[in-house]
């Protein structure tokens, strides 16, 4: 079996001397510009979530047709990932970015002037259409800026924008619905990442490779058969589909959790959001700590990785399960803020496991079926299936399948780890 083929690329090595003095002089200002531009592009992606109850009573939707507007859009980053890895391939990754960034800044700023379900949907497929490109392009990105001893630590500070964001996206978004309108929380959290666009312009790009020692003087592969290769890596397609799963689990224990305190145990809008603000802001360090032991631990042994995925996410399964039958308000709350901070405590390895399964040449476009896959899929066929289910049986039953989808993702990483180690010892 190939190293491509293996759970980690043997393309490594102690290798910084090779970074351009530049690069490496500003890869900590790079890592925060990234992490920011991140935290707004989940912000952005999850604004619609926290804005979801005005929305509803607003526009009069179902929650079927509330959903469909997720899935819908969702559609658009499926598109999107592998388009913008074609570009990146003949431009630079970081002029494919900055446009980016400014399509969706504007066209999340505009969801303000949705009137109605068509409009919405509109507005949030031109939104993920362009975070696609951020979801492709950054993992490759960091990889290139930090070896693989820092770089667990440096995924897990990566994936903080997810969580960062959706606080914000809930606190925000819910703060200025209550005290102004919907219209007004999308028109002002989408503007941000105008100026982070902007600062972007200054920072140095670094060549695929650099940071493991694998300096490659040709161009990045721009056909699409060279790209697709990707997909004959089977601990990399394995992964993928333990992203779906996961990411769908997510965007349906996590997304509709405001709205399911809202129907369960009687929470205004205000106050569910700003619970789900409170306990994504909390369990913020749950990543770096996580991040930095799975790196110091388990990076070095071809199963730890996914093992550690596998344990999180079945641990997470239960906590939400207990969070969603369980009668008592408080308690509902104390399960829930566990079972986030459970798979936030892995969450950098999510992004490992996609850089790490894949040659360097293939780094961007693995990205960029990633979030195809684990953003796009999933949140097509995720947030209507839950909106489905919670219109014909209600949403205190519906909302179960976010802890099933957990478990099935564990269950694909147990198997990766399995297949790991037999390799390892073969």
């Amino acid at each position: 079996m190939s190293d491509a083929s293996l759970p980690f690329s043997a393309e490594t090595g102690a290798a910084m001397s090779t970074i351009p003095e530049r690069v490496r002089a500003s890869r900590g200002w790079a890592l925060i510009l990234l992490l920011a531009t991140g935290t707004t592009c989940a912000m952005d992606g999850m604004i619609l979530a926290g804005l979801l109850t005005p929305i509803k009573e607003d526009l009069h939707l179902s929650d079927a047709a509330f959903g469909s507007v997720a899935s819908i859009s969702t559609i658009a980053g499926v598109v999107g990932a592998p388009l913008f890895a074609a570009l990146s391939s003949r431009f630079s990754r970081k002029s494919v970015l900055i446009g980016s960034i400014i399509l969706w800044s504007l066209a999340s700023a505009g969801s303000a002037f949705a009137s109605g379900l068509a409009t919405l949907v509109l507005w949030r497929t031109l939104t993920n259409f362009g975070i696609a490109a951020y979801q492709g392009i950054a993992p490759g990105w960091l990889a290139d800026l930090y070896d693989r001893r820092e770089r667990n630590f440096v995924f897990s500070l990566f994936m903080l924008r997810n969580k960062l964001g959706s606080a914000l996206a809930f606190g925000i978004g819910g703060w200025i619905a209550a005290h102004a309108d919907w219209h007004r929380a999308f028109l002002l959290t989408g503007l941000p990442g105008l100026v982070l666009a902007l600062l972007l312009l200054w920072v140095a790009e670094p060549a695929p490779g650099h940071a493991d020692g694998h300096v490659s003087t040709s161009a990045a592969p721009t056909g699409w058969k060279q790209q697709l290769s990707v997909l004959k890596i089977a601990p990399y397609v394995t992964h993928l589909l333990a992203l779906c799963l996961f990411f769908s689990g997510m965007m349906t224990a996590q997304m509709w959790l405001p709205a399911f305190l809202h129907r369960a145990h009687g929470l205004d809008n205000l106050h569910a959001t700003r619970f789900a603000f409170c306990v994504l802001l909390v369990t913020l360090p749950a990543g770096p700590v996580g991040g930095w032991l799975t790196g110091r631990f388990l990076a070095g042994k071809v199963w730890g990785i996914s093992a550690s995925l596998a344990a999180s996410a079945l641990l997470a399964s239960g906590l939400f399960f207990v969070a969603f039958t369980i009668a008592s308000l408080p308690l509902c709350e104390v399960f829930s803020l566990l079972a986030i901070v459970t798979f936030g405590a892995t969450a950098g390895s999510l992004t490992t496991l996609l850089i790490e399964t894949v040659p360097v040449s293939l780094r961007t476009i693995s990205g960029s079926f990633g979030a195809m896959v684990a953003g796009g899929v999933s949140g097509l066929f995720a947030p209507w299936l839950l909106g489905l289910l919670s219109d014909r049986f209600g949403l205190a039953h519906a909302v179960l399948v976010g802890p099933a989808f957990y478990a099935l993702a564990a269950v694909l990483w147990i198997g990766l780890s399995f297949h790991a180690f037999r390799t390892r010892a073969s």
